[in-house]
C-alpha cells in the first residue's frame, strides 16, 4: 500500500478524483456556482494525458532497465558522517530562514509607519502586510525575500534527508532532529502566518521516509505508522495555531467555530476548481505564451531587457474571487490555461507525466534524483490547488541538490548505526 503513495499516477489520480469528487457535491448543494462546460473537458484532459505521458515513459524506462542501458552511478555512497553532517548545515538554513522572516516583519512594519507591537497583535493586519505587493523601492524586503527563498530551498532539502534518517536511523538521537526540524518549520510558518509552506516540508519528510519503505522493507506496518505521527501531528498542530490566529474558519459562517474550521479545509480542497471553472467564464483568449507557466524565468529575462516587461502582477497575486466565499487559487490548470490554452492542457500534464516516470526510477540510487523526484511529487500533489512552480524555490532547491547531495542511495541502508 505505502508504494501507492509514492506512485506518481496514484497520487494524481487519488487528487483530482478526490478534489472533483468534494467539487461536484458543492455544485450538487448549490455552493458553487453552475460551472463553464469547458472545466469539464479541461480536468479530463488534463488527467487522461498526465497519465498517458506517466504510463508511456514508465514503460520506456523499465525495458531500458532489463536491458541494461541506464547508465552507472559512480558518485560516493551516503554515510552516516555525511547525512549528519547535511542535517546540521541545512536545520542552520532553516533558523536563518526564520531570522529573516522575522526581519521581514520589522522592516514592513517601519515601511508602512505600523508600530510593531500593533502589527503583530492584529493577525489580519500582519497576514495583508504580508502579503501586500512588494514595489520596487521596497529593497530591504526584496533582500530579505531572495534570502529566504535561497534558505528555505535549502532547509526543504534536509526534510528529504531526514526522511531517510528516520527510516534507516536506529539510536533515538533521530528524534532530536525531527523536533528541531519541525519546531523551526512550525516558527516559520507561525512568523509568515502561512501554511503551505510548513505543509510541504512535512510532506518531503513523509513521502522521503515512504519511498525509503518502499525500497527496503524492514519496517513494520506499526513502525511505520507510529514513525509518521509526529510529522502528521505537527501539520495538526500548525493548521490549529493558525487558525486560532486568524480564526478564518469565522468566513465561511458556519454555525460553530469547529464548523467553520472544518469548512475552511473543504474550502481549500474544492474552491480552487469552482474558481478555474469561472476563470474559464470570463477569459479573453489573450494567450500569455510562457509568461504565467514559467515565470521565473520569465521575469529573468524583463531583467536583462531580453523580454519586454509585461504586466504581471495577476501571476503572482491571483484576483479575488466570490464562489461565494473569496478565492484566490485556480489549481495549475489556469497557469497552464492561460498560457496555451488546450493545448497546453493536453501538453504540459503529459510532461509532467513523462518527467516523474524518467526519474523514478533514477531516485532509487541517486541522492540528488530522490529531491528532484519529491519536488515532482509534491507539484502533482498540489497540482489540484496552484502551480507551486509559479517560485524559484523549488528551482533553487532542486539546483543545491544536483550541486551539493550528489551521493548513491543504492548503498544507503545501515549508514546510520550510531544516530
Amino acid at each position: 500500500m505505502t508504494g501507492y503513495l509514492v506512485n506518481p499516477l496514484f497520487l494524481y489520480l487519488a487528487v483530482w478524483v478526490s478534489v472533483a469528487a468534494l467539487y461536484t457535491g458543492g455544485l450538487w448543494t448549490g455552493l458553487f456556482p453552475s460551472a463553464a462546460p469547458q472545466l469539464a473537458w479541461a480536468v479530463l484532459l488534463n488527467v487522461a494525458t498526465f497519465a498517458l505521458g506517466y504510463l508511456t515513459w514508465n514503460t520506456l524506462v523499465h525495458l531500458r532497465a532489463t536491458d541494461g542501458m541506464l547508465p552507472r552511478l559512480t558518485n560516493r555512497p551516503l554515510t552516516s558522517q555525511q547525512l549528519g553532517k547535511y542535517l546540521n548545515v541545512t536545520l542552520c538554513f532553516g533558523l536563518l530562514a526564520v531570522a529573516l522572516c522575522v526581519v521581514r516583519v520589522v522592516i514592513l512594519a517601519d515601511i508602512h509607519e505600523i508600530e510593531l507591537r500593533r502589527l503583530v497583535s492584529d493577525p489580519t493586519l500582519w497576514r495583508n502586510t504580508l502579503t501586500d505587493v512588494i514595489t520596487p523601492d521596497m529593497v530591504g524586503i526584496r533582500l530579505c525575500t531572495i534570502g529566504i527563498t535561497l534558505a528555505d530551498s535549502v532547509f526543504s532539502i534536509g526534510f528529504v534527508l531526514l526522511g531517510i534518517l528516520i527510516y534507516v536511523g536506529r539510536s533515538r538521537w533521530r528524534y532530536t532532529y525531527v523536533l528541531l526540524f519541525l519546531l523551526t518549520s512550525i516558527s516559520a510558518g507561525m512568523v509568515s502566518l502561512a501554511r503551505k509552506e510548513v505543509t510541504i516540508n512535512i510532506l518531503f519528510a513523509v513521502l522521503s521516509y515512504l519511498f525509503m519503505h518502499q525500497l527496503y522493507r524492514t519496517r513494520r506496518p506499526r513502525e511505520v505508522a507510529w514513525h509518521l505521527l509526529a510529522p502528521v501531528a505537527a501539520g495538526v498542530v500548525l493548521f490549529l495555531l493558525i487558525e486560532l490566529v486568524l480564526q478564518k474558519g469565522a468566513t465561511y459562517e458556519r454555525q460553530s467555530r469547529l464548523l467553520g474550521f472544518l469548512f475552511s479545509i473543504y474550502w481549500y480542497l474544492a474552491s480552487p476548481l469552482a474558481a478555474f471553472g469561472e476563470f474559464l467564464k470570463s477569459h479573453s483568449h489573450d494567450w500569455r505564451l510562457g509568461q504565467s507557466l514559467f515565470f521565473p524565468f520569465y521575469k529573468w529575462l524583463v531583467r536583462f531587457h531580453l523580454l519586454a516587461p509585461t504586466d504581471t502582477t495577476n501571476i503572482v497575486h491571483m484576483e479575488m474571487i466570490f464562489v461565494p466565499y473569496p478565492a484566490n487559487v485556480y489549481t495549475y490548470l489556469r497557469n497552464i490555461y492561460e498560457d496555451f490554452g488546450f493545448i497546453g492542457l493536453a501538453v504540459v500534464p503529459y510532461l509532467l507525466g513523462a518527467l516523474a516516470a524518467s526519474i523514478r526510477y533514477q531516485a532509487r540510487r541517486c541522492l540528488a534524483c530522490l529531491n528532484l523526484y519529491m519536488v515532482v511529487l509534491i507539484v502533482v500533489i498540489f497540482s489540484f490547488y496552484n502551480h507551486l512552480l509559479i517560485s524559484i524555490q523549488f528551482y533553487m532547491q532542486i539546483f543545491f541538490g544536483f550541486i551539493i547531495f550528489r551521493h548513491q542511495l543504492d548503498r544507503t541502508y545501515g549508514i546510520d548505526a550510531e544516530r
